[in-house]
């Protein structure tokens, strides 16, 4: 599934109002963004500099009031044609009634994500 349409999917999930923070020094600025045209924001980050960028998600664990992904984005450099990939952890947390998510967290390692959730892997 492309980058762009993996997003769009996740969409569904989260309110429209959720709080994203991304992993330090992922976007310049404050580091938050809000709502789904934030959560975009943060993709665009990867695939402004990537061509046939996908998005693979390689686990999902519910953890009662949080949800831990952790996925990866992958693509070529549009500078060089060669591949890239990026591994990513994401705790969804603020569950709403509605099933939504209303505030996640982006690490940029896997196991950055675990420890924020209290894994041991």
């Amino acid at each position: 599934m492309t980058v762009d349409a993996a997003i769009e999917a996740f969409l569904e999930f989260y309110a429209q109002d959720v709080v994203c923070r991304p992993a330090p020094g992922w976007i310049e600025g404050d580091g938050v963004c809000h709502g789904h045209d934030g959560f975009r924001r943060l993709a665009a980050v990867w695939t402004e500099s990537i061509d046939d960028g996908a998005l693979e998600v390689h686990e999902v664990r519910d953890l009662r009031d949080r949800v831990l992904v952790l996925a990866e984005f992958t693509g070529r450099s549009r500078d060089s044609g060669q591949p890239r990939s990026q591994r990513f952890g994401a705790v969804n947390s603020r569950l709403r009634s509605d099933g939504r998510v209303g505030e996640v967290r982006f690490f940029l390692t896997w196991q950055e994500a675990r420890d924020a959730v209290g894994l041991v892997h």
